[in-house]
């Protein structure tokens, strides 16, 4: 180990404004010089497994993952998100945290609603350029990964904010930035927003991304791929060398891609309840029969207009949504609406049951102001745990979860 330590040090010694890193792990015993410039030049968040010790199947983990593609698994062809031409797509605020890929675009029919956007079709723009701009700073697509190291980018949760009551017309121009950061294995959140000609935020999506071995379901610990996407979206954006001024931008970018809500100071407390039924249609669906995540806040609008609320007719400023298992085409849901009106627009809190479990929760704001905001309080009740916990409540009357919600105005 000590012929290792002083190549770590020799190596170290290139980089002179590196700040700390974390001490070695027993496997650097394995590692090789490319190993060493690996876990550096990540400032600790990548572990090699070096080319002499012998690899290791992934561990299971108890982790809460729903297996969705969080991405087409091959390029679209798509003008708009084309990578090829350097007027279309461009690197803006490099060396920052604000580092992101610009993509020009279009405002069509289908991405506006009766009132405001339609996030549907925003969300699946979205999705084009986020797979191009994987496609574009790394020369991999998601088919590419599964290829050629079995893993799999896949999707935990969506949050969403309108940032503008002001609305684009049809044919109006606009852009689409995409952030990618890989923090930490296997951790790969995007940021996105949509921006109109006067340089105006009018969307900001937060995806929270993994990285998943295909064979086992469970969070992936394969160095290689990860690494293999982090060091070319490091060096596109600009923060591939190990300094202080990297370092100052990662803390940075945590702040960014884990937006911190604001307290309201009590717990969400919904005046209303309405239970009803659902089920998933193919159209709702992708390639790889479940639901395709885009279509999240339409299906959270027919099961409210289902169950006999039509406050989802108002325009969607502010979302948040926890995918917790597989949805495919014929799954037959059982829906619980929990719902409170006030100066803040109509918050709501959705949860789809199947054999008694939550399998997916969003809360929604309708008609609120903008830019669209949720509360902590409100966040936290889109869990599993929570939803659980009101299924409960719903089936036997009785709500064991300590805190998040306040159901007293139900009784």
């Amino acid at each position: 180990m000590e012929a290792q330590r002083d190549l770590y040090k020799v190596i170290l010694a290139r980089y002179p404004d590196c700040p700390p890193l974390p001490d070695l792990p027993p496997s650097a015993v394995h590692w090789s010089e490319t190993d060493f410039e690996i876990f550096i030049a990540s400032m600790g968040m990548i572990i090699p497994s070096g080319s002499s010790c012998p690899r290791q199947a992934p561990q299971a983990k108890k982790d809460d993952v729903a297996f969705f593609e969080c991405a087409p698994r091959n390029g679209y062809p798509y003008t708009e998100c084309s990578a090829n031409s350097a007027s279309e797509t461009a690197v803006s605020g490099k060396a920052t945290a604000d580092a992101c890929l610009s993509t020009s675009s279009s405002i069509y029919m289908e991405d506006r609603a009766p009132q405001g956007l339609n996030l549907c079709a925003i969300l699946a723009k979205f999705d084009r350029c986020r797979a191009s701009a994987l496609q574009t700073i790394t020369g991999l697509s998601t088919s590419s990964l599964v290829e050629e190291y079995g893993v799999g980018i896949l999707l935990s949760d969506i949050y969403i904010s309108v940032g503008s009551a002001k609305m684009p017309v049809v044919t109006d121009e606009v852009c689409v930035n995409s952030e990618i950061d890989l923090p930490q294995m296997p951790r790969l959140p995007s940021r996105q927003q949509l921006i109109d000609k006067d340089g105006e935020i009018l969307c900001t999506a937060i995806f929270g991304q993994l990285f998943v071995d295909l064979k086992t379901k469970m969070l992936s610990q394969n160095a290689a791929a990860y690494g293999r996407v982090k060091r070319p979206c490091d060096a596109t954006f600009g923060r591939d060398m190990p300094n202080t001024q990297t370092f100052a931008i990662r803390q940075e970018l945590s702040a960014k891609f884990a937006p911190p809500h604001p307290k309201q100071g009590h717990p969400f407390s919904p005046s209303h309840y309405m239970k009803g039924a659902y089920a998933v249609a193919p159209s709702d669906c992708d390639s790889y029969d479940t639901l395709y995540h885009p279509k999240v806040t339409s299906v959270c609008e027919h099961a409210c207009l289902l169950a006999g609320a039509d406050f989802c007719c108002k325009p969607l400023t502010a979302f948040f949504c926890r995918f917790v298992s597989t949805l495919p085409p014929a799954s037959r849901l059982v829906t619980h609406i929990f719902f409170t009106e006030g100066s803040e627009g109509t918050r709501a809190l959705t949860v789809f049951e199947k054999d008694g479990s939550c399998v997916l929760c969003a809360f929604a704001v309708y008609g609120g102001p903008s830019p669209g905001k949720l509360y902590q309080e409100e966040v936290s009740t889109a869990s599993q745990k929570s939803a659980d916990a009101l299924i409960s409540w719903a089936q036997h009357g009785t709500y064991k979860a300590k805190s998040g919600l306040d159901l007293s105005r139900l009784n």
